[in-house]
């Protein structure tokens, strides 16, 4: 019995009993219980009866951690005021999403309006669609629940990690005012000195070290680099599992998936993204690039049925990001492309990946928990990835 209201009941009950079988002066104390009883019923649904409530918020998107201001407008309709009243929302299906506003007064006959601030700490689309203001003034016997009368709706986005390292993937477009630091070209600063080979231009003969080593030296320079890819996210539900931790790798697999293609899109690069069934082409465009992170934003916390690895026949090379579970399947893929190259967050799978071991077969990129998605260990693999391809 968590609430009081049926512990009042039976002494009620009990009182009544005793009244008439042993004394009725207990009948007085019968009846100032079922007063307190009767006022901790009524008040909560008179005070709440003229109410009419409505919750915005100042942005439209934001990123998680980000802080983001809410306001709430409420209109008494009746004379008297409303005490002890709670906003109670779960802006998404995912957990720790519930967020509880406490308001200790509200006045009759009058508009008015309270704002705060609050940081998301999930990934999702906050919906005041399920918002209510609640009251169980004054005794806690019973809850009034009034629903909010507008919807609105914010959505956050997954939070990103800066890759300033772009991996060494085949172009489609080459451009002269981006280059690779590890790769050799002919455009660029100079990287370094080399004997002279048949072929090389005299331009690039360095005089200065031709004469002091008395033989023919050539300057290397950098190489025009624009990489194009597509990243591919693993959302299928087979792919997870049902605990938490298994929850948390999709989450991270989110958070390296908006990593990845934001900062190249900031580098120039061409990305695409296949986020279920839908392919996003982000060149140079940031609305594309705003729909990806609502697509992101818009992913159920149990994954996405239709999700596909394979989606078209592309010439780009790809990134798939998933888990242990998933890489394990990923192997089993005779048809697997030779250009994809893998990023596995490690979800506690424990069954042992006898493809992987067949085939003595390691990840592009590997991260041992979820967490590391979201610190400087990610930037430093990706960053040691990029390097050694």
């Amino acid at each position: 019995m968590k609430n009081p209201f049926w512990c009042l009941a039976i002494s009620v009950l009990t009182a009544l009993i005793c009244g008439i079988l042993v004394n009725t002066a207990i009948l007085y104390i019968a009846g100032a219980i079922s007063l307190v009883v009767l006022s901790g019923v009524v008040w909560p649904w008179i005070s709440m009866s003229g109410i009419v409530a409505e919750v915005t918020f100042n942005k439209r998107r934001v990123r998680c951690g980000e802080s983001v201001g809410a306001r709430l407008i409420v209109k008494n309709r009746w004379p008297w005021p409303a005490w002890g009243v709670y906003l109670r929302h779960r802006f998404s299906e995912q957990s720790g999403h519930l967020c509880e506003v406490a308001i200790e007064y509200i006045p009759g006959w009058k508009v008015s309006e309270f704002n705060w601030s609050f940081a998301p700490q999930k990934r999702g689309v906050y919906s005041t669609q399920t918002a209510f203001l609640e009251t169980a003034f004054p005794f806690g016997l019973y809850r009034k629940k009034r629903e909010l009368s507008v919807e609105s709706k914010l959505i956050v986005w997954p939070e990103v990690q800066t890759l300033t390292s772009m991996p060494e993937i085949r172009e489609v477009n080459s451009s002269e005012d981006r280059f690779a630091s590890n790769r050799v070209g002919d455009f660029g600063d100079v990287t370094g000195t080399r004997e002279f080979r048949i072929g090389d231009s005299l331009r690039r003969v360095h005089w200065a070290q031709t004469a002091r080593q008395g033989q023919m030296i050539v300057t290397e320079r950098q190489a025009a680099s624009v990489c194009a890819l597509r990243v591919i996210p693993d959302l299928n539900p087979s792919s997870y599992g049902t605990k938490a931790e298994h929850r948390a790798a999709l989450e991270a697999v989110l958070r390296i998936t908006a990593s990845i293609c934001e900062s190249l899109h900031q580098q120039h690069a061409w990305v695409e993204c296949l986020v279920g069934d839908k392919l996003f082409r982000c060149e140079n465009d940031s609305y594309e690039l705003r729909k990806l992170f609502d697509a992101l934003a818009h992913v159920p916390v149990e994954g996405v049925n239709d999700s596909a690895l394979h989606h078209k026949v592309s010439s780009l090379s790809q990134i798939v990001v998933t888990t242990s579970r998933g890489y394990e399947k990923h192997l089993s893929f005779r048809h697997a492309q030779h250009n994809q190259r893998i990023i596995v967050v490690h979800d506690h799978f424990e069954q042992e990946m006898e493809a992987a071991s067949s085939c003595q077969c390691e990840p592009w990129l590997k991260l041992n928990d979820p967490e590391e998605s979201r610190n400087k260990v990610f930037v430093d693999r990706w960053k040691k990835a990029c390097y050694a391809t």
